[in-house]
């Protein structure tokens, strides 16, 4: 039997003893979170102050002066390197630090060396044309037009006839060129004289006036030089300034043609007034080669053969030459011993006008390399 103070004791105990027990858990928690936070803090210093440095390898262990301890420990404990060092510039030249970048020259455009006279000349690639006023200039000879195959060692000059020679045989034709000016000529004494062939001057265009008129000789010039037994090429002195006039021109020749048989070709001439004015002297290349092809294309129509005739100077200097020389025969006035013209010609004439037995005024000599009458 218990006593009321006993029961009264024990009655009270249990309460008492859960709440002690629950502040007991209560602190112990609070005391675990403290030791926890002061245990990481430390183990955080520790890592930080105690982190061994890695072990220098033995080429690297240099013995550094007083002034030098601190930055090999800076560069021990930060992995520094020169160049993140504000001061590494000090152990520069100080003539190194204050000298300015030189600046990169600009490339210099290689000169161009201009051939001399001498040098164009001898090059095989150019020639001279001198133009209408005497301003000289070098062409460059074209590819797309033929060269002249002649080899002139084969020319054979007597008594200022010449002759052509292949394999030992002649292979030229001799001629004459004629017109009103020729005066009185003997086509029987030039036929015995050598001569094969004459190109007669069948008629002109007044350089003034524009009037076509027919050579006052060329009738009985045609009809007496074909009874000989000569053959016969004619020529036309134009002075057209329009493809009309070239045409006009031509139907002129054709129409004059008409009683007759001609083996050799049809020649255009078109040429400046020494000493005056003339239709054509405004004309440029360009116009004079349209007038130039206006004329041959309807000759040619009419089914004779053509010719261009000139100079040097003319061919190259005052018509376009790769419109017309790839096309049309070429009647070249050249009288230098060797022509400096490039290209392809089938007719020459050589000489100036001198005399020549059986025509009583001047006349000049053509040599052709071609049988007209066999093409």
């Amino acid at each position: 039997m218990r006593l009321p103070d006993e029961q009264e004791e024990n009655g009270m105990g249990t309460p008492v003893r859960y709440t002690i027990a629950a502040v007991s858990v209560f602190i112990l928690l609070l005391l675990a979170v403290v030791l926890v936070g002061n245990n990481r803090s430390k183990v955080i210093d520790r890592s930080q102050m105690q982190k061994p440095s890695p072990t220098p390898l033995p080429e690297e262990e240099i013995e550094f002066g007083e002034g030098q301890k601190d930055i090999e420990a800076l560069y021990k404990d930060h992995k520094l390197r020169s160049q993140d060092l504000d001061f590494w510039g000090m152990y520069q030249d100080n003539e190194s630090i204050m000298a300015e970048p030189t600046p990169t020259a600009e490339p210099q455009p290689t000169p161009t060396h201009e051939p001399t006279e001498e040098e164009l000349a001898a090059d095989g690639k150019h020639v001279k044309v001198t133009r209408r006023g005497g301003k000289e200039e070098w062409m460059e000879i074209s590819a797309d037009i033929p060269l002249y195959p002649y080899d002139f060692t084969d020319l054979k000059i007597s008594n200022g006839k010449m002759a052509y020679y292949q394999d030992g045989e002649k292979s030229s034709f001799l001629g004459v060129d004629l017109s009103k000016s020729s005066g009185t000529v003997d086509f029987e004494r030039l036929k015995e004289n050598g001569v094969d062939f004459v190109m007669l001057r069948l008629g002109s265009r007044g350089y003034e006036t524009g009037l076509i008129s027919l050579d006052e000789n060329f009738v009985s010039n045609i009809t007496k030089a074909q009874s000989a037994g000569l053959e016969v090429g004619v020529s036309f002195f134009s002075q057209a300034v329009s493809e009309a006039e070239a045409v006009e021109e031509a139907e002129f020749v054709i129409s004059n043609l008409i009683p007759y048989r001609i083996s050799y070709p049809v020649a255009f001439e078109m040429s400046y007034i020494p000493n005056d004015d003339a239709r054509i002297d405004s004309m440029d290349e360009k116009l004079k080669t349209q007038v130039t092809e206006a004329f041959l294309e309807r000759i040619e129509k009419e089914g004779y053969r053509t010719l261009i005739y000139g100079n040097k100077n003319w061919l190259l200097g005052e018509l376009l030459p790769e419109q017309l020389l790839k096309k049309y025969d070429v009647w070249l006035n050249d009288q230098a011993s060797i022509p400096d013209y490039p290209y392809q010609f089938k007719l020459w004439k050589y000489g100036e006008a001198q005399k020549i037995d059986g025509i009583d005024g001047n006349a000049s000599y053509t040599i052709s390399f071609v049988d007209y009458t066999r093409k």
